[in-house]
């Protein structure tokens, strides 16, 4: 008969450790539960990570793979939900999914939830352990799915959601890596000028004698100091991008610079329509599923992805759960367009809240679409103007002086 190594805990929270006799891993862990233990790992012997209460050493972030991205999880929620939907049951879906995902990492963790599944555990809950792979609403639709036997319609809404997030995420970064680019171009090009350039004409010039103009000390200054200096400027640069990620993984510093962001006259209304679309699609699939309203407003909020946002729709919570609708409690948050606050009122009203949700998503998606596409055309230019003021003048300040040095040789 099979051997099982186990870790788990007792009554009173002390960690045993131990083997047992079982046909399968599913009576193992009938066996533990039976005693009252609470199991964090069950293993065959000889073997590890089959049935794990924890998550792997390597993690969704590990060394063993890459980490699990949105694309990767559009992908396993399909595929699951076809294959349910084919008739055949979870472990053997979950078999097949982690025999056939390319990500390793993801593979893993596929297998170690079939184990979790195997051994009596409800599929929410083996995911649920998961957080930096399934977030709360994924767990909550699929609990939603599991209680009403409506799983695969549940994984069919959450792939329909995830597949939009994920292309509204491919179209902001699509959009954004041109201007990147010739953000950076011009930086390298401004940075050659000021060492390479710069330098060759300012011996001419030291040579010569001449009072040299304003614009022109400054810019020889300017190249010196690049010249000289530039591991400094390197070094500041890095510690710049470095600084502010570190401020913005802080609770404080995040709220600080998504309020700054949410307040800019060009970039604030893009964020407003890209979290207006999110908010208004998750909460429309999440009630779809059978989630509670309080409920769905908790998850809502954590899965927003933006700190001016979540504390709103905080708010709004509280006050939904003394009885308000959603609308009103929304609307004095003055965060969300007043289309979006307008039209779940229309909602509440009629019954129809999640196909008004539904709709606005539509629409604000589309909108943000097209405020991404008005936000890149108008960095392209501001881009190269500014590039082509600093070479202008960079040429200026060369110009004039060789203009009198000519001048002088001619006399």
């Amino acid at each position: 008969m099979p051997v099982f190594q186990y870790r788990a805990k007792e009554k009173n929270g002390q960690t045993i450790t131990g083997q047992l006799e079982a046909v399968t891993i599913r009576d193992a862990a009938a066996k533990l539960r039976a005693d009252g233990y609470i199991i964090t790992a069950l293993t065959p012997k000889g073997l590890s990570n089959s049935y794990s209460g924890t998550k792997s050493k390597a993690g969704p972030l590990g060394l063993g793979g890459r980490r699990v991205s949105l694309k990767d999880l559009v992908i396993f929620t399909k595929q699951l939900a076809v294959l349910i939907r084919a008739g055949l049951n979870i472990n053997t879906c979950l078999r097949i999914l982690a025999e056939q995902t390319e990500n390793k990492q993801f593979a893993l963790s596929i297998a170690e939830i079939r184990a979790e599944v195997e051994g009596g555990e409800a599929f929410h809950v083996a995911l649920q352990r998961r957080p930096k792979i399934f977030s709360a609403m994924y767990v909550h639709m699929v609990e939603a799915g599991e209680a009403s036997g409506q799983l695969e319609t549940a994984l069919e809404r959450l792939n329909a959601t995830l597949e939009r997030d994920f292309e509204l995420r491919k179209k902001v970064k699509g959009a954004l890596t041109y201007p990147a680019v010739i953000a950076v171009v011009a930086t390298v090009a401004v940075f050659i000028l000021m060492t390479v350039v710069v330098p060759t004409f300012t011996q001419i010039f030291e040579d010569s004698g001449l009072e040299l103009p304003l614009v022109t000390k400054v810019l020889i200054g300017t190249s010196k100091f690049f010249s000289q200096f530039w591991y400094l400027l390197l070094a500041g640069l890095i510690g710049l991008v470095f600084g502010l990620k570190f401020y913005y993984n802080t609770p404080q510093g995040r709220l600080i610079i998504e309020q700054f962001l949410f307040a800019l006259a060009v970039v604030g209304p893009v964020i407003k329509k890209v979290v207006a679309a999110r908010f208004t699609r998750t909460l429309a699939t999440l009630l779809d599923s059978g989630v509670l309203v309080t409920n769905a407003m908790e998850i809502v909020e954590r899965a927003v992805g933006n700190t001016v946002v979540a504390g709103a729709i905080n708010q709004a919570r509280i006050s939904i759960s003394k009885g308000t609708g959603i609308a009103k409690p929304l609307a004095e948050t003055k965060v969300f367009p007043l289309m979006v606050t307008q039209m779940i009122a229309v909602g509440e009203e009629t019954g129809e809240l999640s196909t008004m949700l539904n709709n606005v998503a539509d629409f604000y998606e589309k909108e943000a679409g097209f405020a991404i596409e008005g936000l890149t055309s108008l960095i392209e230019p501001l881009v190269i103007v500014i590039m082509g003021i600093v070479v202008g003048i960079v040429v200026a300040a060369i110009a004039f002086p060789m203009f009198d040095l000519n001048s002088g040789a001619a006399l």
